[in-house]
């Protein structure tokens, strides 16, 4: 490359790892996420201690630097029962980047890994230099790497920009021929001579690459473009080199692991566990004999209590078990590669938009090149292997940013790439890179709005108009979900809060909701209510819409019921075979007003929250559920008491049988209650609406369930009838459908200093 280019590329790197040594702690990134705990504590221990054992002062390191949070996902391994534990992830990241984190901790590695970064592109653009001018090369490679979601991967302490930095060194050894000998005499030229050379640049080559296969095995199958130009190149003696410097280093590699663990790799011939530390002056995990251990325990899901996450047992999802297992080609697998390419969440081509560049400079200049066909073909390999051995998982979880586990390939497109012709498809790939990439480019800590997320990205516009990986589920963040009468129903986090058995839907903007349900929904009926007025709701289910007119926002006139009849879609197949299928429904509510509306989180009872409250939905059920006859009650023991004071409250106990020919839910927005009025001697209301007494669990035609009601006594002395009814809450009471259906007691209701 010429000078000026090598200065620009200089400058770019001097700014780009500088700045992250800069931000204070706590500061930015403002938490630990994923499985960075074990990266960063391996790297402080490596450092401080000499090893990789995890000890009380390596978890009171967390404290140091992020002191205000929890770590929810500290991953560990041990093979005595938890009496010496180790950190269960591979050491190779931490034992490179362990003289970083000696200086500035985990900045440090946030620099090293922009190093890593930087240098992939010094690479790239030193390749395209080849067959093209050297500022066009540079400005395509940092495209390339630095408009992509590996700069996202940069600010996280993983071995993702490692991987893809193996990779990128591997393939540029390989495809880009040797450079002219060393000038100058003496001892030192003599050196690199011998040292670096045709006969050793296939040995470097292989064992770039086991950076990356170390810690992910299928990254292998991009290599094999690598041997191939070694082949051709230079007969079977290179391509056999190329094959020891990968073995050679996976060895030294698995030496080095075996010296400070006893255990060639963190995924073999231990037991792991994840666990969630929320003190820093004790370890997350006791010895066996105090919390006995599950053979094969992996990561504990959130929340799992420290005494206990040891036993918890999701399958060994993080053990290499699974390399060696049949594939899982099933009905997910075209699903999840339109997903892979073009996911609102991990699409490649969203994610990455310099790859199409490079696939259509490709087919256009170097389709002729077995070599590059075979590295295409590598590169698909590895994604399908993900997609067919890891289906659960081909996105690398753990609050991703694209395909986390795919990106440290994303270097093998930049190599299929010969000349860059027309000159402006770099300016297309910044251009798409601005459409797409560009929120995670300037926040690639996460942006701060509402419910922050990761992925608040994808709320941006070009985003909602590509697919959903519903199958995904709970494991894309910023998202949750409410189920009601046996539907569940799923919407991001800042417009969609469920609220008991309500859905609170923010106004002014369309808001998608995705429906999924056992059953096909047939009728279905929903309770609308809005807070602003005038207001217009159009509520879709599917193919079906209603449009809603509010010109009140006090009931009856801010609430209304409406039912709507989708067409029946095709069953989706579940994950699992034992499963039945579901179906899957598209829902959207526009209100045209909202108004503030403020709740307390569970969380932090103390704390109001707003909402900007357009609707207020509920799903009642379908009409044929809510037209049943179940309004039958048969009061079989209980006592009431004759006199109550004024005031007084008493809880009632006794048993009841469902005598109608249907069963009676427990939950949700129609479940069944227990409740009762007080009327005059008469008989009329003088207390209608009396408080609720929950079933303990669904009852079936016929069954016979325990009764529990706590009852408040009006207020004023006399003499009262007490009427326990049941209600069917949201649809009718008991008594209105079947006035057999009450249990009434005369009671005396005494002055409230009588009863003293």
């Amino acid at each position: 490359m010429s000078r000026p280019t090598r200065l620009a590329l200089l400058a770019l790197a001097l700014f780009l790892a500088i700045f992250p040594l800069t931000l204070g702690k706590p500061g930015l990134p403002t938490n630990i996420k994923a499985d960075e705990a074990a990266y960063y504590l391996m790297a402080r221990s490596l450092v401080e201690d000499g090893d990789l054992r995890c000890e009380t002062r390596d978890i009171a390191r967390l404290a140091e630097e992020f002191p205000y949070q929890a770590v929810e996902n500290l991953i560990l391994n041990t093979d005595d029962g938890w009496r010496t534990v180790y950190f269960g992830k591979p050491y190779l990241y931490s034992l490179l980047g362990a003289p970083f984190a000696a200086l500035f901790e985990a900045n440090g590695l946030v620099a090293f890994n922009m190093l890593l970064l930087l240098g992939a592109v010094a690479l790239g653009a030193s390749y395209l230099a080849r067959q093209n001018p050297d500022g066009l090369a540079l400005l395509f490679s940092a495209g390339f790497f630095l408009i992509s979601n590996a700069f996202a991967y940069v600010w996280w302490m993983h071995p993702e920009i490692l991987n893809l930095f193996g990779i990128t060194a591997c393939l540029y050894l390989a495809f880009t021929p040797q450079a002219s000998a060393f000038v100058g005499g003496g001892r030192l030229a003599r050196l690199r001579a011998a040292l670096w050379n045709d006969s050793t640049r296939p040995f470097v080559s292989g064992a770039a690459l086991a950076l990356a296969v170390y810690n992910k095995p299928p990254f292998a199958l991009v290599g094999l473009a690598a041997a191939l130009i070694f082949l051709r190149r230079q007969g079977w003696r290179a391509a056999a080199t190329w094959a020891a410097g990968l073995v050679t280093a996976g060895l030294l590699f698995a030496a080095i692991a075996v010296a400070l663990t006893g255990h060639p790799s963190a995924y073999l011939g231990v037991e792991r566990a994840g666990f969630k530390v929320e003190e820093f002056d004790r370890m997350p995990v006791e010895p066996r004999d105090l919390a006995p251990a599950a053979p094969d325990a992996t990561v504990a899901p959130e929340g799992t209590p420290r005494a206990t996450a040891a036993v918890v047992d999701e399958g060994p999802k993080n053990s290499w078990w699974w390399i060696f297992r049949p594939p899982e080609i099933d009905h997910r697998t075209l699903e999840n590669l339109g997903f892979f390419l073009v996911g609102r969440h991990t699409g490649l081509l969203l994610y990455a938009p310099f790859v199409t560049l490079c696939l259509l400079l490709f087919l256009g200049h170097a389709r002729q090149s077995p070599e590059r066909w075979l590295l295409l073909a590598g590169l698909a390999g590895v994604a399908l292997f993900s997609l067919l051995w890891i289906p659960f998982n081909w996105h690398g979880g753990g609050g991703f940013v694209g395909n986390r586990y795919f990106v440290s390939a994303l270097p093998g497109f930049l190599f299929l790439v010969t000349r860059i012709a027309p000159a402006w498809t770099a300016a297309l790939g910044y251009a798409l890179g601005g459409l797409f990439v560009g929120p995670i480019l300037f926040t690639p800590f996460g942006a701060p709005v509402p419910q922050p997320t990761l992925q608040a990205h994808v709320r941006n516009a070009p985003f909602r108009y590509f697919p959903l990986e519903f199958r995904l589920g709970r494991q894309i963040p910023g998202y949750r979900g409410l189920a009601a009468s046996g539907v569940y129903f799923w919407a991001r986090r800042d417009l969609f809060l469920p609220r008991r058995e309500e859905m609170w839907v923010q106004g002014g903007k369309p808001v998608e909701i995705w429906v999924s349900s056992g059953e096909p929904i047939r009728h279905a009926v929903f309770q609308v209510e809005t807070e602003a007025a005038p207001n217009e709701v159009i509520l879709r289910l599917g193919d079906a819409k209603k449009v809603l007119r509010f010109e009140s926002s006090e009931p009856p006139g801010s609430v209304t019921r409406v039912t709507l009849d989708p067409a029946v879609p095709r069953p989706t197949l579940p994950e699992r075979r034992e499963q039945r299928p579901y179906y899957r429904y598209d829902m959207r509510v526009e209100a045209e007003r909202f108004a503030p509306k403020s709740y307390r989180q569970a969380a932090t009872p103390d704390e109001e929250s707003g909402f900007l409250v357009g609707a207020i939905v509920t799903y009642l059920g379908t009409e044929g559920d809510l037209a049943r006859d179940l309004f039958h009650v048969e009061w079989l023991s209980g006592e009431i008491p004759a006199t109550l004071p004024a005031g007084g409250r008493a809880t009632l106990r006794g048993t009841i049988r469902n005598s109608s020919s249907f069963g009676w839910p427990a939950k949700g927005p129609t479940r069944v209650s227990l409740s009762y009025h007080w009327l005059d001697e008469s008989g009329r209301a003088v207390v209608w609406e009396g408080g609720r007494g929950l079933l303990p669990a669904d009852v079936a035609s016929g069954a016979i369930t325990a009764a529990t009601l706590e009852i408040e006594a009006p207020p004023l002395p006399g003499r009262y009838l007490l009427e326990l009814d049941l209600v069917r809450e949201r649809v009718a009471w008991f008594s209105h459908q079947n006035p057999a259906s009450t249990l009434r007691r005369p009671v005396e209701v005494l002055p409230a200093a009588g009863a003293r």
